[in-house]
Parts: structure tokens; C-alpha cells; sequence
């Protein structure tokens, strides 16, 4: 068992890294040309899964290293930049802010129906058909 004094201590660490961590991002991303609301990493897993998996600037401040490890595990390629918009389907926003747009190219292209059912079903995402 931990003593109080001792959990208090290390909670208190922790909340000092992430703000230090978070002051460190704060200034990377005021040093770039694009506002912080405006940046985007994606996982591009086009491919070999037909699908990308992009993130905006609150997600990717939480721990870009986590989201680029994650996607290289899965296969895909990160890049810091959206999701590419050739033969693309449409896209599912997810409750953790990712959006996945579906292809109808690459490993396991998709039609329209399947990637909307696999969005609502699967992660209760909500569905937009691309223009």
C-alpha cells in the first residue's frame, strides 16, 4: 500500500511533467508558421487497410510520439499533414476527435455503405459522405 504523502507526491510530479511537456509543445507550435488549430498528423494506412486516420492539433499535443509509434505498429505512415483526398468515400468522426476516411482504393477498398455501416456500428462514429 502507498502511503498518502507518498501518492500525493507523485501526483503532483506527474501534473508538473505534463504542464512542463505541455509548455514545451505551446512554444513548438508558436514557433511554426501554422496556427495551433490548424495542424494535422494523420496515419495513412491507404494502402494496405483503405483507410487514414487523421488527428487535429488537440490530439496530437497529448503525445505525437504515442499516435506515430501507433500507426507505424499498424502498418500505415505518419505524416504531418491530413489525409489524402484522392478516391475518398467519405469520414467518420470519432468520440476521441480522430476522423477515419475510407477509400475506395488500396488494400481493402470499400464501397460507400460498407465504410458507413463499419463507422456507426463498429465506432459509433458519426458518417459524412464526401463531396
Amino acid at each position: 500500500m502507498v502511503p498518502p504523502l507518498a501518492r500525493l507526491a507523485a501526483s503532483s510530479l506527474v501534473v508538473l511533467l505534463a504542464s512542463c511537456a505541455k509548455s514545451e509543445k505551446v512554444e513548438e507550435t508558436t514557433a511554426t508558421s501554422a496556427a495551433p488549430s490548424t495542424l494535422r498528423g494523420s496515419c495513412d494506412r491507404v494502402a494496405s487497410m483503405s483507410v487514414c486516420s487523421e488527428y487535429a492539433a488537440p490530439q496530437l499535443a497529448k503525445d505525437p510520439a504515442v499516435l506515430t509509434a501507433g500507426c507505424t505498429k499498424l502498418g500505415g505512415t505518419y505524416v504531418a499533414a491530413p489525409c489524402p483526398n484522392t478516391a475518398v468515400l467519405g469520414s467518420c468522426t470519432l468520440g476521441n476527435g480522430e476522423t477515419r476516411r475510407y477509400y475506395a482504393s488500396g488494400g481493402a477498398s470499400y464501397d460507400a455503405a460498407r465504410a458507413q455501416k463499419e463507422c456507426t456500428s463498429l465506432y459509433a462514429g458519426a458518417w459524412k459522405p464526401f463531396p
